[in-house]
């Protein structure tokens, strides 16, 4: 009989393709090869808090190259990290737009298969990965091949992500405030329709009937912007957050002025129906607030995602606010346009309702925020409240390079 020779490492590999002991992300390993290797999960390639994000996370680890005024179209370059004295070699060896086949961006399930196929190519090579939003991060969680314990981190603050960071599926997320956005975007509103003196200060630098935000928010002038700042949530602080209604979350500066009994009727729409965190955070947060602001809301105008027409198709009658989140960053002049035909707003004759976009602030085809849209002459009260896009991208950027230095302390 002929002798056959087969070799441990042989047989320990065929025993694992056989069904043995799946691999674990091993933190010794990582840092082991003085080389950090991370995939980048890309929401929309022509988004400006995308884009932001994304230059957040590559200053960060210093694999930004070129500057551009859009870092998802630069070519990310080797980046070096100095970690407890010790230096690193940083790679993006992967960087993709989940967006799916019908054209929607910031797919959890394109981010899953983009995720199968980065383990299938380059398995516990990669060290960790980073993702614009957490419907995508927990996309990469889901892929079938994902190796357990892999560092993935998000941004938004979902309950679902939530639930994630304290199970060890997630490391960290960047919370948006969204208690604070949607209390602004009402208050702002509400401003407006009472005829309040000066809305950009009543509620938010200074009390007033409907109370005191109390997040800080920075007012832009040029661009008639509010952005409230963002926040890190990491295991050391989910316990704060997590398992929390709406309810619970809301702003404890906003109180209900008494004696109101006229609502005011808005109208306030979702760009994408299966945005998880437009769905999960902050319609809840919209439904808190709307007796608190005396609102008859109607937010049942959800768009598909990909065609600005799906939402615009929804404005058809007369509101006393407009609360609008527009699908493509450079679509804001057409649901102006809408607004404008439904009031028959002109410039010798403009609209004074309030008109508030959020979640996706007016850029121009170069990325660049546009501080022309409020300046249009057929209204008198175009404002947008969000967060700052660009903060956000710094804090998601430290918290990867803290969660990185602590890892790698602990591994020596």
């Amino acid at each position: 009989m002929k002798k056959i020779s087969v070799s441990v490492l042989s047989l320990v590999s065929l025993l694992c393709s056989c069904g043995g002991a799946a691999k674990k992300w091993d933190a010794a390993k990582a840092f082991g090869d003085k080389e950090l290797d991370y995939c980048l999960l890309i929401g929309q390639i022509d988004h400006n808090d995308s884009a932001a994000r994304t230059a957040g996370i590559r200053s960060a680890l210093n694999t930004r190259g070129t500057t551009t005024t859009n870092a998802n179209t630069e070519k990310p370059v080797d980046g070096k990290l100095t970690l407890n004295g010790t230096e690193y070699t940083v790679k993006e060896i992967e960087h993709q737009e989940a967006k799916n086949t019908s054209g929607a961006t910031w797919d959890a399930q394109t981010a899953t298969s983009l995720a199968q196929g980065w383990f299938n190519s380059y398995g516990d090579k990669i060290d960790f990965i980073v993702s614009n939003n957490d419907g995508m991060a927990e996309g990469a969680v889901a892929a079938s091949n994902y190796i357990e314990g892999t560092p993935i981190f998000g941004y938004d603050s979902n309950s679902t992500t939530l639930t994630a960071i304290k199970e060890g599926r997630v490391r960290g997320t960047v919370n948006q405030n969204a208690p604070a956005q949607v209390a602004g975007i009402l208050r702002l509103a509400r401003n407006v329709i009472d005829g309040v003196a000066d809305p950009i200060a009543s509620g938010f630098t200074a009390a007033g009937d409907y109370g005191k935000i109390s997040s800080k928010f920075t007012y832009n002038a040029e661009s008639h912007a509010y952005l409230v700042d963002n926040f890190a949530i990491t295991k050391d602080n989910v316990d704060q957050y997590a398992g929390k209604g709406a309810a619970d979350l809301v702003d404890k500066g906003v109180t209900k002025k008494a004696g109101v009994t006229t609502k005011a009727n808005v109208f306030l729409n979702y760009y994408n129906s299966a945005d998880t965190f437009l769905n999960a955070t902050v319609k809840p947060l919209v439904h808190a607030y709307a007796d608190t602001f005396n609102r008859d809301i109607n937010d049942s105008n959800a768009g598909d995602g990909n065609s600005d027409s799906s939402v615009l198709d929804k404005i058809t009658s007369k509101y006393d606010a407009y609360i609008l989140n527009t699908v493509k960053t450079t679509a804001a002049s057409s649901y102006l346009d809408k607004v404008a035909t439904v009031e028959g707003a002109t410039a010798a004759n403009p609209c004074k309702k309030p008109v508030i976009f959020y979640n996706r602030q007016a850029t121009k085809a170069d990325n660049t925020v546009d501080t022309e849209v409020r300046k249009d002459s057929r209204f008198t009260n175009i404002y947008y409240v969000g967060f700052d896009a660009i903060q956000g991208g710094e804090v998601q950027g430290k918290m990867i390079v803290d969660y990185l230095t602590a890892q790698e302390k602990a591994s020596k």
